[in-house]
């Protein structure tokens, strides 16, 4: 039991922070001379999320929410609504780095989120069986849907157009969240099936949205809003 609950640590934080490290390294030193965020500011933003997604895993255990697909779609927008109350500080509106600080965020979310689902599953499992499975799709894709929605707020935040953004990432997350809540269900709702489904469709979707908002579409959103404070750079990673 020792081992699953270090499984458990190391599956809810371990998605997270490899994903940080594959996405800025290419925005800060050694990679570029000149780093284009503050290193502090986005590991300071990224533990204000980590506290922020274990309160709504506790809220949402406490309220039992993940029972009904509806419920998890308002709570969807809840979690994008919390990520734009934190980013919508003054210190951030109009900066190019807040890009950044959005994608922080929402890997600290998706770490106290995904450590309080693994924590709990692990406590109803005696073995290493098929569930593990389960909870690495669930970790990975946390971090994957958070880090990339987070962004987009991130974005709109830079642009000083937050809502329009808000939108854009609040879709994938509703329809995540939704194939969610039948995984956390262990297929009660629509059969084994179902449940299979719903994870690869999980992993589809937080893969694909991922790669085209933090591969292909940050190199020129970073122009852009650089472009906007007057700032031209030539040592941008091009888009994949």
């Amino acid at each position: 039991m020792q081992m699953l609950f270090g499984l458990a640590m190391l599956l809810g934080i371990g998605p997270a922070l490899i994903l940080m490290y594959l996405v800025v390294r290419n925005y800060t030193y050694p990679r570029v001379e000149q780093p284009f965020f503050s290193d502090p500011s986005f590991f300071g933003l990224f533990m204000v999320g980590l506290v922020a997604g274990s309160v709504l895993f506790f809220a949402l255990s406490m309220f039992k929410l993940a029972d009904n697909i509806l419920y998890m779609v308002l709570f969807a927008i809840i979690e994008m609504m919390v990520i734009l109350l934190i980013m919508n500080l003054r210190r951030f509106r109009g900066k190019s780095d807040s890009v950044f600080y959005g994608y922080g965020l929402g890997l600290g979310m998706s770490s106290g989120l995904s450590t309080g689902f693994c924590f709990t599953m692990v406590s109803v499992v005696d073995t290493i069986d098929a569930s593990v499975v389960t909870l690495f799709v669930i970790s990975v894709t946390l971090s994957l849907i958070f880090g990339a929605c987070a962004t987009n707020v991130g974005e709109g935040i830079a642009r000083n157009v937050p809502f329009q953004y808000l939108l854009q990432g609040a879709i994938p997350m509703i329809i995540y969240n939704m194939l969610f809540t039948v995984v956390l269900n262990a297929g009660a709702i629509g059969g084994e099936i179902m449940y299979y489904l719903c994870q690869v469709l999980m992993v589809v979707l937080s893969l694909y949205y991922f790669y085209i908002n933090m591969y292909r579409k940050l190199p020129g959103v970073v122009r852009d809003v650089l472009r906007m404070e007057g700032v031209k750079r030539d040592d941008i990673p091009k888009s994949r």
